[in-house]
């Protein structure tokens, strides 16, 4: 009999919405490993570790996991993006369906924009320097109006501190990412898009939360200085919550 605990395999790929196919291949490379029972058993996975994997209606805390998670952990095809072509193609889609929502004529490009310059960001920074795993999380909530983006890259901190040598904290690399104009050139560029992001969510019904390392920034309407305060939990690339 079957461990209650434990899930089949196709009882665990109808649980995450991907194929089995896609399961065995991460077992293989060790992204979310099978249990057997016996060497020639069949594959089994823990209904904990599944649970945890599943967004539970809240895309923050699944990107989250993913973002700060030790070892690579897997995500729903519809939440990866491993390119930057995958992510501008989703980015098209989710402005189409922005677009249809009632009395959201003139804000929804502003939503795609900023979006796209987190989302892009990630892509410029890490492109060949990726620590493990390659692209972005790229997930959003209609109904609860919000966009998650994150990736599991090298921060900003790393990535300023190439061409600003006396940054010293993660504090000082978001302030000058959302203040200071500093080149035209990769990588440096990924910062010079935060500034447009910074004054679109100020000058619109926008919040923003965006963290890198273990510096967190919120961000809204009218705000004129940056609330940037240190955060417990340490987040390795940069993730972003956008509320509209």
């Amino acid at each position: 009999m079957k461990n209650e605990n434990l899930l089949t395999i196709s009882e665990a790929a109808k649980t995450l919405g991907v194929s089995i196919d896609t399961l065995r291949r991460w077992d293989k490379k060790g992204h979310l490993n099978a249990i057997r029972l016996t060497p020639e058993s069949h594959r089994y996975y823990s209904k904990e570790e599944i649970s945890n994997l599943l967004p539970k209606n809240d895309i923050f805390n699944l990107a989250k996991t993913w973002t700060i998670s030790k070892k690579t952990l897997p995500l729903p095809q519809e939440y990866y993006s491993e390119t930057s072509d995958i992510f501008n193609a989703r980015l098209e889609r989710f402005g189409r369906e922005l677009a249809k929502i009632k009395n959201m004529e003139k804000t929804f490009p502003l939503i795609v924009a900023i979006a796209g310059e987190i989302g892009n960001n990630s892509f410029n920074h890490n492109i060949g320097n990726w620590p493990d795993i390659p692209g972005v999380f790229f997930g959003y909530d209609l109904s609860k109006q919000k966009v998650v983006l994150a990736d599991r890259g090298q921060g900003i901190f790393k990535t300023l501190k190439r061409v600003k040598p006396k940054l010293s904290t993660n504090k000082d690399a978001l302030s000058v990412a959302f203040t200071e104009f500093i080149s035209a050139r990769a990588p440096e560029d990924r910062g010079n898009g935060l500034k447009f992001v910074r004054n679109v969510v100020t000058e619109n019904d926008f919040n923003l939360f965006f963290q890198s390392g273990n510096a967190e920034l919120n961000l809204k309407k009218n705000d004129e200085n940056l609330n940037i305060q240190e955060s417990n939990i340490y987040f390795p690339g940069c993730f972003a919550l956008i509320n509209f």
